[in-house]
Parts: C-alpha cells; structure tokens; sequence
C-alpha cells in the first residue's frame, strides 16, 4: 500500500511539475522581446512565424494589442521585401505580397480593436492608432490592386474580397483618418469590379451587396440591371428581379433579355393582357421584330382572341416570309374554327342549311390548309407543324391524293431523326390541338 501511494504521489508530483512547466512556457516579455530581436534584424518570416505559434497557441498573446501590432511590422517587411523583388524583377510572387496587404489590414483593424478596450480604470488609451493609420493608408491603393491582379487571372473569389476589403471600409475611422484622406474617384468602378466578380464566382448575395453603389453610374447601367435581375432570380427574389428588369428595359430598349423576360413572367403567371401591354410598348420601338407578333398572337390566342391572333401571325410573317411557326399557329387557328363550325350544326345533310354549312366549312379547311401547306413548305422536317392539321384538311375536303401521300409519309421511317424547324430557338407545335396554345406560349 505504502508503494502504490507513493507512486500515486509521484505521479501527481510529475504531472504538476509539467503543468507548472507548460504553463511557464508561454512567457509574453521574453517572446515580444524575441520578435523585437527578429525585426531589428530584418528577419520578418521568423518574426511572423514566433507570433503565428504565439497567437494560435495562447490566448493571452492573442487578446494583447501587442502581439497584433509586432504582427503588422512583420508583416509590413514581408510586403516591402516582396514589393521590392517585383521591382528588380527578381522571382517576385506577386500573390504572396497582395496576401501580406490583406493581412495588414486584417491585424490593423484587430489591433485597433484591442487597443481601444478599458483598462482596469475604465479608461481607453490607445496606443497604436496613429501607426496604424498612418499603415493602411499607405497600402489603400493595394488593396484595389490586388482586386484587379485576381480579376484579371478570372480569380473571382480573390477578386471579390479584395474589392470587398476596399469597399466595406471607405468610410471607417481608421481610414478616414488618414491626412490626406478623401474618397476615390473610382470607388463606383471598383464597385462595378466587385459586382461583375462576384457574379462569375456564383455567389449572388454579394452580387446584391454593391449594385446598388455601381449603379449609381450610367456606365455599364444595363448590363448591371442584367446582372441584377438574374441573381435575384436565382435567389427566388421575384418582386425585385421585376424592377431591375423593368429598369434595364428603359435603359436599353433593343435589349431583348428584359422585355422577354418580363413577358416570360407574365405569360407564367396566365397575365396575358399585362404580356400584350409590354409587346405592345416595345412594338412601338421594333415594329419589323418577328418575335414580338408572333408572341403577342400566342397571347392573343391564351385570351381568345383568335381574330387578332391571325393578324399577328400574318404580321409576323410579313417580318419573315417562311416563318413555318406562324404558318403553323394559323393553320391550327382554322383547324378549330372549322371543328367549331362542324359542332355547332345540327341538320341534315342534303338540306340547304346543311349544304350552306359544309360550304362554310370547307372554306375554313382550305384557309387551315393553306396555311399549313406553307408551314411545310419552310419545315419539311418538322412534321409537327403540319401533319397532323393536313391529314385532317385533306380528309375534310376530300383530297384523296394528298392524303394518300400522308399517309405513305407516315408509314415511312424519317431519314433524320432530329426534328428542324424554321427557328430551332422556339418550340414546335401541333397544328391543329387549341389547348397546346396556352402550354407553348409559355
């Protein structure tokens, strides 16, 4: 028993000692004493790598302003070393030096910070303002730099947080401290920078964090809005989105990505009259834009209006004379006019009410068939226009022939299996099926 405790006293005695010996390490005079040593003699990577072991390793060195600011002169030689290999061309590492800058100004700010705690009295002293101050002015360009070192290289992450670092601290005291401090001319450029750098990096919010600063010039005003637009998209911000886009529509009219997308939105939502509204305005400025007539006759049709449906189909045709699709949406339009002739007559054939009827049919199949003809005649290849409005046509008025040359079609396995329409950016559609018009306008 005597032996167990008096290894158990051993062990404690032991464990104690090394405590006590751990804890003695860490001497704060002696290591600032150390990087003190290190810095008059110009070796600022050792001076650095004291303070990193310091800092991370105990709390005391890290919460003592101190610490930081021997950090800052550390770091201050390793930019200025840096700075002068790029100057004499000698093996310069130009990303290493834009680090030490950011560095500089991450240890001056928390240096600051540190340095502006009550003492034990309740009193502020701070002792490192006016250094500091004095520091981050001097490297201020640098940092803009260094966000236009990254973009150029397509670093758009690095990019965005130098613009950030520059942007986020134009007015903070330990910048607008400075003696010859004003606000740069380029601060709405840089704030463009930042914005186009985070919109390659994918990271929107960020996007949303200084547009609103770089709009505030014309420069580059529309494609901002652009920019706007989509993040808030992306971000699922739809009210806003709509304002950037109704902006960049005003500034840029003959820009199509903003009244399409307006129009897209509203053709989503089934508002096809406040679609009409917008194609209607921007007619105004492109009355020759095949487009806008063949859009507006979708939403005509969403609503309806079949009469002025064909008018804007034919419009659009007058725009562009083998537009297969407007063809086609004619075609269909006759189709279901003729089906609703059909449905809406109760008499018996042979009557003269009957034969008037049929008359009046057959003159509305040979307008869809007219119609679709052509919508062949430009898209031979996409059978989805018109075959399946033809074969009823010819049914309907007794054209053997051509129906039989359908049908042979049909019966034959396509060459190409890859459908190809007059616009291959819009989407094909069955001639002759009325509820497709809503579905495709969209």
């Amino acid at each position: 028993m005597k032996c167990m405790k008096h290894i158990l006293i051993l062990l404690l005695l032991t464990f104690a000692v090394a405590s006590v010996g751990a804890q003695e390490t860490f001497n704060p005079k002696r290591t600032i004493k150390e990087v003190k040593a290190q810095l008059k003699a110009e070796k600022y990577q050792q001076a650095e790598d004291i303070l990193n072991k310091a800092m991370n390793e105990h709390k005391e060195a890290k919460s003592k302003p101190e610490f930081h600011y021997l950090r800052l002169q550390a770091l201050r030689g390793l930019a200025t070393a840096e700075n002068r290999n790029m100057f004499l061309n000698t093996r310069p590492d130009t990303a290493k030096y834009f680090t030490y800058i950011n560095r500089i100004y991450e240890y001056g700010f928390s240096c600051d910070s540190l340095d502006r705690l009550p003492n034990e009295k309740g009193k502020v002293r701070p002792s490192y303002t006016s250094s500091i101050v004095n520091m981050l002015a001097s490297y201020r360009n640098n940092i803009k730099s260094g966000g236009k070192y990254y973009y150029k290289k397509n670093k758009y992450d690095d990019a965005y947080r130098f613009f950030d670092l520059y942007l986020s601290t134009l007015h903070h005291p330990l910048i607008t401290a400075a003696k010859d401090y004003k606000v740069d001319d380029d601060t709405l450029s840089i704030a463009r920078l930042a914005v186009f750098s985070a919109y390659n990096a994918a990271k929107h919010p960020n996007v949303m964090k200084y547009l609103p600063m770089a709009m505030k010039d014309t420069v580059d005003y529309a494609l901002l809005c652009q920019i706007g637009s989509t993040s808030l998209m992306t971000m699922k911000d739809t009210i806003q989105a709509l304002d950037y886009l109704h902006k960049g529509w005003e500034a840029d009219p003959l820009q199509e990505f903003f009244y399409v997308h307006l129009i897209d939105y509203h053709v989503e939502h089934e508002e096809y009259s406040k679609a009409i509204d917008i194609i209607d305005k921007q007619l105004e400025v492109e009355p020759q834009k095949r487009l806008l007539w063949f859009v507006k006759g979708k939403c005509e049709q969403c609503i309806d209006s079949v009469d002025l449906a064909i008018e804007c189909y034919q419009k659009a045709i007058e725009c562009q004379p083998d537009d297969a699709l407007s063809y086609s949406s004619i075609g269909g339009i006759y189709i279901d006019k003729a089906r609703e002739v059909y449905d809406i007559s109760n008499f018996q054939p042979g009557t003269p009410a009957f034969t008037r009827v049929k008359k009046q049919q057959s003159q509305i199949y040979e307008k869809a068939k007219s119609a679709l003809e052509n919508a062949r005649k430009y898209a031979p290849n996409d059978e989805t226009l018109w075959h399946d409005g033809l074969m009823e046509a010819y049914f309907k008025l007794n054209l053997g022939k051509e129906l039989k040359e359908l049908e042979t079609l049909a019966a034959t396995p396509a060459s190409d299996p890859k459908s190809e329409s007059s616009n291959p950016n819009e989407k094909a559609e069955p001639a002759n099926t009325k509820r497709n018009e809503r579905r495709n306008t969209r």
